[in-house]
């Protein structure tokens, strides 16, 4: 029934697709649009069409992973000196079984003075120096979309938040509050199964997963300056773990509270471009380790390198390492210490990137693997523009691991292959 759904969407969106190329061939001049292709319809956007399985059998969830009919509809507009954004996406979701939308951005971005910049609304935030991997970066993320093979720019959700960026000669400061904390959408078993130390086993619950989140506002804070060449940055946090990783009296997922400071730089070394970050994650509900139903406190440190290989072939590593404090009462005072991770989790990534002379043929290879955890996670892919409209892209989402209770270990079985095709008008 799900594949079925699916198609009748797609077939709906097909319908669509030829009326909004010939609208394409009588475009013109409009004075609205400050940056995208001037369109006689009111709005840019794309149609896209994706659709994703597993590749390994498993009994807890279906073998489709991903089944999208998806319209976007994008529109900015100048208001005196109000700069106005608006995204908004509409699809049906054939794993689901259901129609969904979200405002993916509906945002007003202004001047107070010539130094401070504001912007109210709904947004994409983001900032560090990390690829695929954020230590301070703590705005909310979209894993299931990041697994089932959706384009990378859903990997970063959005935030409701007023955002302020304030210009000096000493320093520039962002500063962005949330009135209400944004979580990850992490895993619920809706598409992938995953791990349940409770349980000791791989679950796919119904109903899902789901755990309230906190009543509370959330603060961040990034001062930047660039230095020649060199790229600095220091970070500040304050709000909630983005999963719920925490446990209520009841054992009930929850978000614990949680304070972060760290710094980045980035510049130019031989070839290429290194960068370091660092982070330090501050467990406030838990200051001394000693709760087994809070995580404890953590440092990140990443180190990171980037440069062309050959003519047309770029190469990036990563390596990334996580401390946890007070490891040792973490596993005298877990109910399940068997199931923790290592004091010192190591992570190492490489990511290969090719494109031919004429720019619309993209091969691509991310990998992660964990020493410590034994697990990895491969992520090759394919891109190819045909035109400036159409746009195809397929790949694969392949996790392995010696224990399904490592990170990517425990989606194993959620392993699968997807392909998209996109139309810009």
């Amino acid at each position: 029934m799900k594949k079925q759904a699916l198609w009748l969407a797609v077939a709906a969106s097909l319908t669509i697709l030829p009326a909004l190329a010939q609208d394409n061939e009588d475009w013109g001049d409009d004075e609205w649009d400050l940056e995208a292709p001037s369109s006689a319809l009111p709005f840019t956007g794309f149609a896209e069409l994706a659709i994703g399985n597993r590749v390994v059998g498993t009994d807890l969830n279906d073998a489709l992973t991903l089944g999208d009919a998806r319209i976007r509809l994008e529109r900015q507009e100048q208001f005196g000196q109000v700069h106005v954004d608006a995204k908004v996406d509409g699809r049906y979701d054939a794993v689901l079984e259901d129609w969904q939308g979200q405002i993916r951005e509906l945002s007003a971005q202004f001047s107070l003075t010539d130094k401070l910049d504001v912007k109210a609304g709904r947004q994409i935030l983001t900032w560090g120096t990390g690829d695929y991997l954020f230590l301070n970066d703590l705005f909310p993320k979209d894993w299931q979309s990041f697994f089932a093979g959706r384009d990378d720019e859903y990997l970063k959700a959005p935030s409701d938040a007023l955002k302020l960026s304030w210009y000096a000669d000493v320093v520039n400061v962002n500063l962005v509050w949330t009135p209400k904390f944004d979580p990850d959408n992490y895993l619920t078993g809706e598409y992938f199964s995953f791990f349940n130390p409770a349980a000791g086993q791989l679950v796919a619950p119904n109903p899902p997963l789901s755990a309230k989140a906190p009543n509370s506002d959330e603060w961040a804070l990034r001062l930047f300056k660039t230095l020649g060449s060199t790229e600095l940055a220091f970070y500040g946090y304050e709000g909630f773990y983005k999963r719920p990783i925490a446990a209520d009296e009841f054992g009930m997922p929850t978000f614990s509270r949680m304070r972060a400071m760290g710094a980045s730089v980035r510049l130019p070394w031989g070839p290429g471009l290194f960068n370091a970050e660092t982070a330090y994650h501050a467990s406030l509900d838990d200051k001394d380790g000693i709760l087994a139903n809070i995580p404890n406190s953590q440092w990140l440190f990443l180190l990171g390198y980037e440069r062309e290989l050959v003519t047309r072939l770029t190469g990036a590593f990563q390596f990334y390492l996580e401390h946890t404090q007070d490891h040792d009462l973490l596993l005298s005072n877990s109910p399940a210490p068997q199931w923790e991770a290592e004091q010192n989790r190591t992570l190492l990534t490489t990511r290969l990137t090719w494109r031919n002379s004429t720019d619309d043929l993209t091969l691509s290879l991310f990998a992660f693997y964990s020493p410590t955890d034994s697990d990895a996670y491969l992520r090759p892919s394919i891109n190819y523009r045909l035109d400036d409209h159409w746009h195809m892209s397929g790949g694969l989402n392949l996790f392995m691991g010696a224990d399904q209770h490592t990170f990517f270990g425990q989606l194993e079985d959620n392993s699968n292959g997807y392909l998209r095709v996109r139309y810009h008008f």
